[in-house]
């Protein structure tokens, strides 16, 4: 992970990710928000698994922004 102690892991699973396109399309984006430190996409699980800062960007922010970008997020537990 990231050089910051805090940096979490989390994957969140999202339907309608297709392609690699899309997945293209969730890293750009991803990556972009503050606190963000990496974003992994893997097409045949449909998971997306950032490492984040929680002090500076909430897990719930990071799926409405895949819920924006047309995916839908959920986490399995």
């Amino acid at each position: 992970m990231g050089d910051n102690d805090r940096t979490v892991r989390e994957t969140v699973w999202v339907g309608g990710l297709h392609d690699a396109d899309g997945g293209r399309e969730i890293e750009h984006n991803l990556i972009q928000v503050d606190g963000v430190e990496h974003v992994q996409v893997e097409l045949n699980e449909g998971a997306v698994t950032v490492d984040y800062d929680p002090a500076v960007i909430s897990g719930e922010y990071l799926r409405r922004t895949l819920n924006s970008l047309g995916y839908s997020p959920y986490v399995r537990y």
